[in-house]
């Protein structure tokens, strides 16, 4: 363990300056190989543990751009650039899962991708989440606390599904700064990771007026998608998943699907549409760098 600290501070000693370079030394200082491909690791918080308090500051209000339901983006020159998102729901019975072996294939590949993370999710499974927080791959949104309706959602209750998964995040980012390798590998490493989550998704894909309201005061841009895998489907498989990516990406497409175990044959789909995208010359970014590239297409309501 020693070794391992004393390895991973001469790495960030030596590495070249850069928010990414330096949060890619925090993975690899806090995680083996194979802890990251299984989604383990030995400083994992117990189900409802209790880490260090965390303070959130309000975020900005939304600019008009980024108002309403946010459902792709035309990119500046028509840019082959593709935003695969996938959402970590669960709901506030019961446990769902981490699909380790998708995160694992778009790791290897190098892609770029955004997860949409319950703050229930986040509580039930820390590695995981804490992985994903320091990968400089991916980034996390909100999708609220435990899964409920946002469609006639009372204003206490919508208001406090967003409060608690912004805090939880940032709980457990907090609980990461703690960390012995996270220590080790410098504070830039940890400035790399987001405070909180500065993007939101609607479970179900559905809302209200007054919930797009209240989230453009709360500073989170709603983003939905525009293309549907219906990986959730069980009689649905790897094929068709593909097939519907393929046959529906334009430049600055959203593509929705599912990293919490509820997602079917998304993994082996993903091993035939992300080599033919790039094929046909697409790049795959965050859906926050995918904003940073273009105009959003923005509704005034929800999908369903």
């Amino acid at each position: 363990m020693i070794g391992r600290l004393l390895g991973a501070l001469l790495a960030a000693l030596l590495a070249p300056a850069g928010a990414s370079r330096a949060a890619a030394g925090l993975l690899d200082a806090c995680w083996t190989p194979d802890e990251l491909r299984d989604g383990q690791g030995r400083g994992a918080l117990p189900h409802a543990a209790a880490s260090p308090d965390a303070v959130v500051a309000p975020l900005p209000p939304l600019p008009a751009r980024l108002q309403g339901s946010i459902r792709a983006v035309h990119p500046a020159g028509d840019e082959k650039v593709i935003a695969l998102t996938f959402d970590l729901c669960e709901g506030a019975r019961g446990v769902s899962g981490y699909d380790a072996p998708l995160v694992a294939y778009l790791r290897e590949q190098g892609v770029r991708a955004t997860f949409f993370a319950g703050g229930k999710w986040l509580r039930s499974h820390p590695e995981p989440a804490l992985q994903l927080m320091a990968d400089p791959r991916f980034e996390i949104g909100s999708h609220s606390w435990s899964h409920k309706d946002f469609d006639g959602l009372p204003a206490a209750a919508r208001d406090d599904e967003i409060a608690k998964a912004q805090t939880e995040y940032a709980r457990l980012r907090a609980e990461l700064a703690g960390r012995a390798c996270a220590v080790a590998t410098g504070p830039a490493a940890l400035a790399a990771i987001p405070p909180q989550p500065a993007l939101f998704r609607f479970p179900y894909g559905r809302c209200d007026r007054a919930a797009l309201d209240a989230l453009a005061a709360a500073g989170l841009p709603a983003i939905q998608w525009s293309i549907v895998t219906g990986d959730p489907a069980k009689g649905q498989g790897a094929a068709a998943i593909a097939r519907a990516i393929l046959d529906r990406t334009r430049p600055g497409a959203i593509v929705v699907m599912h990293a919490n175990g509820r997602g079917w044959h998304t993994a082996e789909a993903l091993r035939t549409a992300i080599p033919e995208l790039r094929r046909r010359g697409y790049r795959f970014v965050t859906v926050s760098e995918l904003l940073a590239l273009g105009e959003p297409v923005t509704a005034d309501r929800c999908y369903e």
